[in-house]
């Protein structure tokens, strides 16, 4: 994805990590695996903010939902698994959607 700037580990053990993939300054997806635990993360960060996110807890998905990111969406389309390519997609949107790109 071109909106991706840089890349930073911010954490790394024997069975997990934590990435963020820098969009400006502000703003960045932040991407956390644990295998021991069947955990997967993605959030969409603006101004220390998750305004957007998937999460995956031992292979059941939920959306965290742009106008309402503190929610979980377990609805049919919000509990599909989703891998990272389509995430960044879904992130682009927002950020198109809202100017912040």
């Amino acid at each position: 994805m071109g909106f991706i700037v840089w890349v930073t580990t911010t954490d790394k053990t024997a069975h997990a990590i934590k990435m963020r993939l820098h969009i400006t300054e502000g703003c960045f997806v932040q991407i956390y695996a644990n295998l021991e635990k069947q955990l997967l993360s993605y959030a969409l960060v603006f101004e220390r903010t998750r305004i957007y996110g998937r999460d995956s807890e031992g292979g059941h998905w939920y959306r965290h939902p742009y106008d309402a990111a503190e929610t979980h969406d377990l609805s049919p389309e919000g509990a599909l698994p989703v891998e990272l390519p389509q995430f960044l997609g879904e992130v682009q949107q927002i950020l198109e959607d809202t100017a912040i790109l």
